[in-house]
């Protein structure tokens, strides 16, 4: 059996059950896909994207330095696919997933901020029921969008980053060398850092550090010293009850200002600083 994976309206399209949906479906979700966020942000790095539609295909166009790529996707009744997606192309794939999200009634960025947390829930679904495929065939990757039906979102009150997030952390440790991690998952983002003396955890959470903050720490705690650090920390500092303590090992800033915030992936996050004191670590 193959593998399926992920890398993430309230009133109903009026699509004919017989006929499925037509060109002007795909126009609209093309005009949405040109207007997102995400688009947007990708030109700013040399990355031009644009949507078109002929007939009952859409192609996504993906335009660099060094070259320009497309990505052709056909509709058959209510039903967006292309079966051979190459994996580098999963970029503008999640784009345009998130733009038909943003077309049955989510907000930019909400479907694909979804999927990127819930890559495991995410799947198991199926065209027949949720609406959405995305099958793993080795070296490329099929797609099936059905754009009649509003995907549905998982939870994510409990999300948080677990201790597989921080892989290239977990190899830095491992040579005992020095490194950082960074990324954004979904409403998280993340700078890990590993020196001789000290080491760093940033963990940005939007509007409020809550609960995900707090156990992504514990995870990247646990992949820095092991499970019984991270045991520690916990005991010690049970939430993120203060703007700067201290305790033990830990100096926690629960209000930390980055740097150079304006073009960090903490732009517009709250932000909590943890700082260990490798020399006291396992005193």
């Amino acid at each position: 059996m193959k593998k399926k994976y992920l890398i993430g309206l309230l009133v109903v399209v009026a699509c004919f059950v017989l006929a499925g949906c037509s060109k002007t479906e795909l126009d609209k979700i093309a005009k949405i896909f040109n207007k997102c966020e995400t688009v947007k942000k990708y030109k700013e790095y040399g990355y031009e994207l644009k949507a078109t539609v002929k007939e009952n295909e859409l192609t996504v166009s993906t335009k660099n330095s060094e070259e320009t790529t497309k990505v052709v996707y056909k509709l058959d009744g209510n039903i967006l696919s292309n079966e051979k997606i190459k994996t580098t192309d999963l970029m503008s794939a999640i784009i345009l997933i998130d733009s038909i999200g943003k077309y049955s009634g989510y907000e930019d960025g909400e479907l694909a901020e979804n999927l990127n947390a819930f890559p495991d829930e995410f799947s198991n679904y199926t065209i027949e029921k949720e609406g959405f495929e995305m099958v793993d065939n080795d070296d490329t990757v099929s797609i099936k969008i059905d754009i009649s039906k509003k995907i549905p979102l998982i939870d994510m009150s409990n999300f948080y980053l677990k201790s597989d997030t921080f892989e290239m952390i977990k190899q830095i440790v491992e040579e005992k060398s020095v490194g950082n991690e960074t990324g954004r998952v979904a409403k998280l983002a993340y700078d890990i850092q590993v020196n001789d003396d000290y080491n760093y955890i940033y963990i940005g959470e939007k509007e409020e550090l809550t609960e995900s903050a707090y156990k992504s720490t514990l995870s990247a705690l646990e992949v820095l010293y092991g499970k019984e650090e991270s045991d520690k920390f916990e005991l010690v500092y049970p939430s993120f009850k203060d703007k700067e303590t201290t305790v033990d090992e830990f100096t926690i800033e629960t209000n930390h200002k980055m740097d150079v915030e304006e073009d960090s992936i903490f732009k517009d996050l709250k932000v909590v600083l943890v700082t260990i004191d490798n020399s006291k670590v396992n005193n």
